[in-house]
């Protein structure tokens, strides 16, 4: 059995509308009946009542959906059970204008639907109630084998409540607001897809989806739909559900030639994060306009759901023509009803953006403070490297102690900025200008914790490298430079020695460096050696200590038996920053052994 936050399954949807008129001002339930009507109760005389419903589980559908220039009242059965008849008339009566003037019913086209809303119909016409009936029937998914039935009504229906609403606001009268809606719902098509199926409250799942399968063209009662394919990505599910639904060869497809204009609506099924909504959102758009249809309208969220699957609805009305453009002034009509979406106005391919040059500023961060020689910037490019390098070889093992106390990424985090560093010209020749674009690239591709901390980390050297008052660029400006950042660190992170953080790492080699750092190169590499091993000892030193903040710090000790990865990290990129320090010294002090030689042989032969 599925499990669900409710009290128990016979009282769900009373108790759902309950609460959706608790938090909604202007709806009201109709006494013991199972429906919202605004309260003001009857439409004003002069104006056509609408009046939509269905069965439970599809929320916000259709009660969220009440009020001015929308729904006048909407009726709702059990969960995924159509309304009574004897429910829908009462709506019928409450809804009415005292004149007389009309009620518009919009019914989504299911059997019980049909026959409860049509008994209801004949029902109120037997009272002298001016009464008409719209099916909606958008499901594109369906092919000839289900003609006798009709296709489904799925969310397309919602332009059609939308647009009876808004007439109806503006006082059309009944015949001429059915016949609107009758045109309109030609025009309408739409497709679902899910990646899971759902279940009844106190039921088990419907259907069942293995882990590599989507279901296409369902409906909105769990039934499955027309057919399964791969688990695939977003991008490819949407250009699946757009081919079906336009598949020349369905007796059931809609067309949407080239140049023609569309409203669409992106409805969540219930189980879909807001996240894969708008990507979902994203790719709809994009693909219509690659196929040269223009999105100028586009409504996204939980709209009329099944529960909680986890699936997607398109619903596309044509827009295009004149005898069709106009209906845009009734989509876009005011209305109070409390869950309606916001549209997006969208006339572009690509999304808005304004110019971040001025906010930014991207990697343009002048030229201040001492500057280094030719030399020294390519020993300190090699050494940037060394420790982009040194993180890209440990991504497996840095993400491997993450996992269990953190999200299980903090190798794959830090490569994404050793990946930024290759892919810009550093600019070495200013410390402070270096400096400034290493935080630019933890900000830009990290991002989250680690992004901040080595942003703070690097834009504060960057500072203290400029306003320190040691002159020269000298291993003592640098150690000073660095602890100045890591004080900001510990400061802003709110973190001391034995936080289990990559402080835990970090104060002690620079500590070190602080005490014993010499001036002679050889010595200072030996120095920067010891402070790696310092490093790496303090690293090792975080298994079993308790976070005490962070995501770790939720962790229970008995999890926490590995390093720290955030303390390791730095041990890693420490290394590799010296190892290829190093090397790189190395090398120069070689070559300049050599020159020195052959300059020395050339002068003995010069004298001779």
């Amino acid at each position: 059995m599925s499990k669900k936050l409710i009290n128990h399954p016979d009282d769900c949807v009373d108790e759902a509308l309950e609460g959706l008129v608790m938090t909604h001002l202007g709806l009201r339930i109709l006494g013991s009946q199972r429906v919202v009507i605004h309260e003001s109760g009857r439409a004003p005389n002069g104006k056509i009542a609408v009046v939509a419903g269905g069965g439970g589980g599809h929320e916000p559908y259709a009660a969220g959906f009440v009020g001015q220039g929308l729904l006048t009242a909407a009726v709702v059965g059990q969960v995924f059970s159509s309304p009574p008849a004897g429910s829908i008339l009462a709506a019928i009566r409450a809804a009415r204008s005292s004149e007389n003037d009309g009620v518009l019913l919009i019914v989504i086209n299911y059997t019980g639907d049909r026959l409860n809303f049509g008994l209801a119909l004949e029902r109120a016409r037997m009272e002298d109630i001016r009464v008409k009936m719209i099916i909606c029937d958008d499901d594109c998914a369906l092919s000839s084998p289900f003609k006798a039935v009709g296709r489904r009504g799925l969310a397309g229906s919602l332009f059609l409540m939308k647009t009876a609403g808004a007439l109806a606001e503006r006082g059309d009268p009944l015949d001429s607001i059915a016949h609107v809606i009758e045109e309109m719902k030609q025009s309408i098509g739409t497709i679902g897809a899910s990646l899971t199926s759902c279940s009844v409250p106190g039921g088990e799942v419907m259907f069942r989806l293995e882990e590599d399968e989507v279901e296409l063209g369902l409906g909105i009662h769990g039934e499955a739909g027309v057919k399964r394919i791969q688990m695939t990505t977003a991008s490819k599910i949407i250009e699946e559900m757009l081919d079906r639904m336009t598949d020349s060869d369905s007796s059931s497809f809609f067309a949407l030639p080239s140049g023609c204009s569309v409203a669409l609506i992106v409805n969540n099924l219930g189980g879909l994060s807001i996240m894969e909504m708008y990507i979902a959102a994203r790719e709809a758009i994009k693909q219509l306009e690659s196929r040269e249809v223009k999105v100028i309208r586009c409504y996204v969220g939980h709209l009329m759901t099944s529960l909680e699957m986890r699936g997607v609805q398109l619903s596309v009305l044509r827009v295009d023509e004149d005898w069709r453009s106009w209906w845009l002034t009734l989509l876009d009509a005011p209305t109070s009803a409390p869950l309606w979406p916001h549209p997006l106005y969208h006339d572009r391919i690509t999304p808005e953006r304004l110019s971040d040059e001025d906010y930014l500023g991207g990697n343009e961060f002048g030229k201040r403070g001492p500057s280094l020689s030719e030399r020294g910037q390519r020993v300190l490019k090699v050494a940037i490297y060394g420790a982009a390098s040194a993180l890209e070889s440990n991504v497996d093992y840095l993400n491997e102690l993450d996992s269990g106390c953190g999200d299980g990424d903090c190798g794959s985090t830090l490569n994404r900025w050793a990946e930024g560093v290759r892919q810009i010209d550093l600019e070495l020749e200013y410390p402070c200008t270096v400096l400034h674009q290493l935080c630019y690239l933890m900000e830009s591709k990290v991002g989250g914790t680690s992004g901040a901390l080595y942003g703070i980390f690097f834009a504060t050297m960057a500072r203290a490298f400029e306003d320190s008052d040691i002159s020269g660029i000298t291993a003592e400006r640098w150690i000073q430079a660095s602890k100045a950042g890591l004080e900001a660190v510990m400061k802003y992170g709110i973190v001391e020695p034995g936080d289990r953080t990559l402080v835990d790492a970090l104060y002690p080699a620079l500590n070190h460096l602080q005490l014993h750092s010499r001036p002679c190169i050889n010595e200072l590499l030996d120095d920067l050696w010891a402070a790696c091993s310092v490093a790496k000892k303090a690293a090792k030193k975080t298994a079993g200590m308790q976070a005490k903040v962070g995501r770790a710090s939720y962790v229970g000790e008995d999890q926490l038996t590995k390093p720290d990865a955030g303390a390791t990290a730095v041990a890693v990129w420490f290394r590799g920053f010296v190892s290829a320090l190093d090397a790189e010294l190395h090398s120069v002090f070689c070559a300049r052994r050599k020159g020195k030689s052959s300059s020395t042989s050339s002068s003995s032969s010069d004298e001779e």
